[in-house]
């Protein structure tokens, strides 16, 4: 065990029992898994970056008291797989820096990457969306939009205002080793990002992958769309012990990722064509989507029996059934 680990636990634990929180609560306040923070404590190997960065934050001042901080630290909003690797990271932080330089209209105001005077980033912060609201939200969205219910969304041709879109290739001043990386070796392991253009978070760059295939980076382009419309919090991104790693709030992504799938795939429409016994393929025809984000809506609108046409009865029995 390193000497920052000890003190980590130190620090962690102090701060947890002078607030009065057990494992479980802290869990629940910062979004690290309960059988995390008990094997942290118990000094049971080296946390990951990502539980590493959430324990930081909510440490806060008792945490910079005692050696531990970031490196490199970055606010976006960031869709790629759990296991992203550090040199992918790195690649996508070089891209945001290069736009907020070229694109930010106030460059005299704090850089968004330095970590000082930034709010902590709890699980317990997000607000989830109830489902029924997120349905209207996404109906209200298309009629916007001047959308019917059996109309195909070109998520790619959406403009918001204060919201320019990028893919690597058009990033001037990008390193040839980033752009290859990001196109080629790297290009599973990230989907897109936003990077907020000022402080107030009016302005916007997101930075599409288009390596994926057309039905991904629709529902993938649409999501960060929904997290800067709901005003989300920023992910952070930083440097630690030589490597990245991430926060991530699964309410959150959870929120927008749900709103995405409903602008594309309008509940009535798909209540519909279940109704008309569509098959997924055909259905994901008709909007221009995945057959897994349909099967991901039908899902979502309990309407997967109803799909599969499973039939349900009473069993035959000669007497009362004994339990």
């Amino acid at each position: 065990m390193t000497v920052k680990t000890k003190r980590l636990i130190a620090a962690l634990k102090k701060k947890r029992e002078a607030e009065g929180l057990s494992i479980r609560g802290l869990s629940s306040v910062i979004g690290v898994s309960f059988s995390t923070l008990a094997r942290i404590e118990r000094g049971v190997g080296e946390p990951d970056n990502n539980s590493l960065i959430r324990i930081l934050e909510w440490l806060g001042v008792e945490g910079r008291e005692s050696g531990l901080s970031f490196e490199n630290v970055a606010l976006v909003h960031f869709r790629a797989s759990k296991n992203v690797k550090s040199n992918t990271i790195r690649c996508l932080l070089q891209a945001a820096n290069i736009l907020k330089r070229n694109y930010s209209e106030q460059n005299n105001e704090p850089n968004h990457s330095e970590y000082e005077g930034q709010s902590p980033r709890h699980s317990s912060d997000a607000i989830a969306l109830f489902k029924v609201d997120m349905e209207r939200m996404a109906q209200e969205f298309r009629i916007e939009l001047g959308l019917n219910e059996t109309e195909s969304l070109n998520a790619l041709g959406i403009e918001i205002e204060g919201v320019d879109v990028f893919v690597p290739g058009q990033i001037s001043g990008l390193s040839e080793k980033c752009l290859s990386h990001l196109n080629d070796s790297g290009r599973s392991e990230w989907s897109a990002m936003s990077v907020p253009l000022d402080t107030d978070c009016d302005r916007w760059v997101i930075l599409r992958n288009e390596s994926h295939n057309v039905e991904r980076q629709r529902v993938t382009y649409l999501e960060e769309c929904w997290h800067i419309l709901l005003g989300h919090k920023l992910t952070k991104i930083a440097k630690v012990a030589e490597s990245y790693g991430r926060t991530y709030d699964s309410v959150e992504e959870h929120d927008a990722y749900y709103l995405a799938s409903a602008c594309l795939l309008p509940e009535k429409a798909v209540a519909s064509a279940v109704t008309d016994g569509k098959s997924a393929e055909e259905i994901a025809k008709d909007f221009g989507v995945s057959k897994d984000l349909v099967e991901y809506r039908i899902k979502r609108l309990g309407l997967w029996r109803a799909y599969k046409g499973t039939p349900i009865k009473l069993a035959d029995s000669a007497g009362p059934t004994k339990f």
